[in-house]
């Protein structure tokens, strides 16, 4: 097989005409390989933008799935390539994203989103245990929604189809049920400051970080127009977003980040109560 691209968590490689193997990296979690297979299948049968599954398969020690090739590029790359088309392809990202959340879990298909926060938090050793209940009770307060949400949305989980008329997300391990906002709110702190992978070119890391904060601006200013969600319901759940994240294994420079920005929000909450 033929390597096609890599990230922190799985290779892809071209497996057969039409279809691509994502492989994932030893120890990785067989739940989590698991939860991709099933959301994706049941986000397929229910007729959204996401690549059909063929099969799960063993490949050594380790495991992957076997899913139908879409032929396209990521917004990123689109972005890096073409930063003239920045605007339009944050605004076609927000509808994309806002037509996702037109789709109820009715059938309590998919996991909690409260409950995949709440347990991430619990995981995070660089927070004290006063803040992390601080923070579990923050989140219990916050809105009940069984919206179908991806949990990882990003330019470079979207693909666009070489003609510009199909579009199709990718990477659904984290998909949930639950708060469209909170989906949001994960969108922004990854635009905020995530970090691209390590082996990332150099001239498309450069292009990120210089264009991350009109993406983000674009992003957010076109999702609010198309979804009629508001700021301020997007921004009540960057808090836990943001703690949540803290449990993924991030660079020194992004965990202090998040620990600084987490703690400015604690600290903010107390000056208003």
């Amino acid at each position: 097989m033929e390597l096609m691209a890599q990230g922190r968590t799985a290779e892809i490689y071209d497996y057969a005409d039409g279809l691509i193997f994502k492989l994932y990296r030893t120890g990785f979690s067989a739940e989590a390989v698991r939860n991709e297979f099933r959301i994706t299948q049941w986000g397929y049968e229910k007729g959204l933008p996401v690549p059909r599954t063929v099969k799960r398969m063993d490949y050594a020690t380790r495991t992957g799935i076997v899913f139908e090739r879409f032929e396209g590029t990521t917004l990123l790359s689109l972005i890096m390539r073409q930063p003239e088309l920045l605007e339009t392809l944050s605004s076609n990202m927000a509808a994309y994203h806002a037509k996702l959340h037109t789709v109820q879990d009715e059938g309590n298909t998919l996991p909690s989103q409260k409950e995949i926060l709440k347990n991430a938090i619990l995981r995070v050793s660089s927070l004290s245990e006063v803040e992390r209940a601080r923070l579990i009770h923050y989140l219990s307060e916050l809105p009940e929604h069984r919206v179908i949400c991806h949990g990882d949305y990003h330019p470079d989980n979207v693909m666009l189809s070489k003609d510009g008329r199909q579009h199709c997300v990718i990477d659904w391990m984290t998909g949930m049920a639950g708060d469209p906002a909170g989906d949001v709110a994960r969108t922004w702190v990854i635009l905020k400051c995530g970090k691209l992978p390590d082996d990332t070119a150099d001239s498309v890391r450069e292009g990120f970080e210089q264009a991350r904060s009109y993406i983000l601006q674009h992003y957010i200013t076109h999702y609010i127009e198309f979804s009629g969600i508001t700021d301020e319901q997007i921004d009540v759940w960057k808090l836990p977003v943001a703690a949540a994240r803290l449990d993924e294994g991030l660079s020194a420079s992004e965990t202090e980040h998040l620990i600084q920005f987490v703690r400015d929000r604690l600290r903010t909450l107390d000056e208003t109560i």
